[in-house]
């Protein structure tokens, strides 16, 4: 789980030659990248799982993600997923060649206004990303307040928040969304039904695990630090064993 690559020291950022030792360990290793929807299919048929594969994902469609991440994932030929929060996204066409990364704070508050295509990815830049083949749009939600409303009890407007976006990104993206990850990990169960009613198959949380078909409504991810890919490899190789991770697990939280 990723959210920024960009250079700078904020934090949620991982710097882009870190990034890019991450993906040249994982192709000298011989992992496999997997769409989402290959990440179902071998959860549901693990006879035909390569021996090493992951999912690589990047929550909310930052425009570091276009200028940092994308070109990393091409040069390397390797597949990510990214979950984009659409009320966020814009129709523009953007000259990235002067882009300044800001803090998750900061391109928090500036996607919360009229100049929000400066910090997040524009609807051109993810059609790009996604006819590529290195990219896979999915959904994020519309506002980004999705555990608000289940705080609330608001599940009429979860509802429409979900439904929503999905709807909107399919007309944009011209494929299914199968995929939704819970802005901030926060989900219940009535919300997981609403997202299962609405016809997401995989629904992603930010907590630490290993994944099984049994677990597609609250799919586990390891939030990746701005360390190296030494790093990435022993957690990944922890986090794909059922039996490492339990162990790991119960000896990190004590």
């Amino acid at each position: 789980m990723y959210h920024h690559i960009a250079p700078t020291g904020s934090d949620l950022n991982v710097y882009p030659e870190v990034y890019e030792d991450h993906l040249r360990a994982l192709r000298q290793r011989g992992w496999k990248t997997l769409s989402p929807d290959e990440f179902v299919h071998f959860l549901h048929h693990r006879n035909d799982k390569p021996k090493k594969c992951v999912l690589l994902t990047l929550d909310d469609g930052f425009a570091d993600n276009y200028v940092y991440a994308y070109p990393l994932l091409k040069k390397y030929n390797m597949k990510a997923a990214i979950f984009v929060a659409t009320d966020f996204i814009q129709d523009a066409d953007i000259d990235r060649s002067s882009f300044v990364p800001l803090s998750h704070k900061h391109a928090w508050e500036l996607a919360r206004t009229e100049r929000r295509s400066e910090v997040m990815c524009t609807w051109k830049e993810l059609q790009e990303m996604e006819a590529s083949g290195a990219v896979d749009i999915q959904s994020h939600g519309m506002s980004h307040q999705t555990g608000k409303y289940m705080k609330d009890k608001n599940y009429a407007a979860l509802r429409k928040d979900l439904s929503g976006s999905k709807a909107l990104l399919e007309k944009r993206m011209a494929k299914k969304i199968n995929h939704l990850c819970w802005p901030g990990g926060r989900n219940d169960e009535e919300g997981i039904n609403i997202a299962v009613e609405a016809g997401y198959h995989a629904l992603y949380t930010t907590e630490r695990g290993c994944n099984t078909v049994h677990t597609l409504t609250r799919v586990s991810r390891l939030p990746v630090k701005c360390k190296n890919g030494g790093w990435l490899m022993r957690n990944i190789s922890i986090y794909s064993s059922v039996f490492l991770t339990k162990l790991y697990l119960a000896v990190r939280t004590g």
